[in-house]
């Protein structure tokens, strides 16, 4: 007669209550390494990650310590790098060496390593053990490998029931292989980080220079352009015309100190608008006509499209001229002889937009992304020949955006550019509908 259970349902012949426990213990391990590994993803820090491996290894393969060597590729050892709490004073910067240890063989050989009974083993490396008074039974060496290159070693110690089973070793791959690449993608971060930090360092670096270039030259400037215009009055032949060279070429100076403290007062936030209402037209208009006789000697045919209406806005009126201006600048510098400039006027009901088209030379497409970037220079050989610092744009980018507006290019290389800047006609509304909005 076949015996019943307590609940009185016959037991099946294939029921075994340890195989059982022992399915529902994997799983439980095997969700914790699932929850272990979904934060070394979330883990920025590699000193983080690699303590969160120690004690994750301790606690998934029931050991009494665990431990990180990695490779240190200048002394071809291994060296600690992350232990437990009551272990890491004591161990850390210490090395070990890759012959006659099972952390090194690990390493050298790729793949796990088991030792049961460490005290009858000759390749143990016993100087760890003897400076933490620690006795190591039996050990577990798996290599923290990413794309077959050796990182480090993580070593488990002393399990605490029992031998170290073929399903901890599977375990410890496990933690392991997820360990190397949350270690390198922490390394790759932590690199990144300090070259943003150095970049930060450099650019710090050229605006002081920035500053300092645009304040120092102002006095001497200001005293040769003095100067120069005085004698001018008083001079005549053969003086006048070396005189015109120097005030012309005071002048270029004096443009070049301007756009340098035009970009320091925007990189500072120093820059204030001040608005007022005008008639984007009139504007237009007269710095067009400045142009008009650099056009004429260049045989440029310089052109303006308004509108038959005002068009109205609350605009820094010298900041928008400023803008113009370099605008205006490019178009002709890179326009040759017998080309075309024309800038229009375009009314919208909240923004206005002023587009600047010429025939010349145009931008390579490589180049197009990055001209308004502060010192860049499109084509160096074009550039050179035309001169300039490369900022003329990068300011006319930043006084747009003072004024909430935006600005863009568009080019075909060997058939001209439109330059294209859009701005509210009122700053002030669109910054508090942005606010309200968010």
């Amino acid at each position: 007669m076949r015996r019943a259970t307590p609940r009185g349902r016959a037991m099946h012949p294939c029921y075994n209550p340890d195989m059982t426990s022992h399915t529902t213990s994997r799983m439980q391990k095997l969700e914790r390494l699932l929850d272990i590994c979904r934060s070394l993803g979330m883990a920025l820090d590699p000193q983080q990650v690699l303590h969160t491996v120690v004690g994750a290894a301790m606690e998934v393969l029931e050991s009494e310590a665990a431990s990180i060597l990695l490779y240190d590729a200048e002394t071809n050892q291994l060296r600690f790098a992350a232990a437990p709490p009551a272990h890491w004073q004591a161990l850390k910067g210490q090395t070990v060496p890759l012959r006659n240890s099972l952390a090194g063989k690990a390493l050298v050989e790729h793949k796990p390593v088991v030792q049961e009974h460490v005290a009858s083993s000759e390749q143990h490396f016993r100087g760890i053990d003897r400076l933490l008074q620690f006795t190591t039974r039996n050990l577990m060496a798996v290599p923290l490998l990413r794309e077959d290159e050796p990182l480090g070693v993580l070593e488990v110690l002393n399990k605490r029931a029992g031998a170290f089973t073929p399903e901890d070793m599977e375990l410890a791959s496990i933690l392991a292989s997820q360990a190397a690449v949350a270690l390198h993608n922490a390394r790759l971060l932590a690199e990144a980080q300090r070259a943003y930090r150095e970049l930060r360092r450099v650019d710090d670096m050229k605006s002081d220079f920035i500053a300092i270039a645009s304040h120092e030259l102002r006095t001497p400037l200001g005293i040769i352009l003095g100067y120069a215009t005085h004698l001018q009055e008083v001079l005549s032949e053969p003086y006048e015309s070396p005189l015109r060279a120097i005030v012309r070429a005071a002048l270029q100076l004096k443009d070049i100190v301007e756009e340098l403290s035009h970009l320091e007062n925007f990189q500072q936030n120093t820059a204030v608008l001040g608005l007022q209402e005008v008639d984007v037209r009139e504007l237009i208009a007269g710095v067009v006509a400045r142009f008009k006789m650099q056009a004429q000697e260049r045989q440029i045919a310089l052109e303006v499209r308004l509108p038959p209406q005002p068009v109205v806005a609350t605009v820094d009126p010298d900041k928008v001229t400023i803008i113009l201006r370099h605008l205006l600048k490019n178009a002709l510098a890179f326009t040759d002889k017998g080309g075309r400039v024309l800038v229009e006027l375009r009314p919208y009901e909240r923004y206005f937009q002023i587009a600047v088209s010429d025939t010349g030379v145009g931008i390579p497409a490589e180049d197009l992304p990055h001209i308004f970037d502060r010192f860049y220079q499109v084509e160096k050989h074009l550039t050179r020949h035309h001169g300039g610092l490369g900022l003329g744009l990068s300011i006319a980018k930043a006084m747009a955006e003072a004024h909430r507006g935006t600005i863009w290019a568009e080019s075909e290389e060997g058939k001209g550019t439109v330059v294209t800047v859009l701005l509210p006609r009122h700053p002030e509304q669109e910054k508090a509908r942005q606010v309200f909005a968010t």
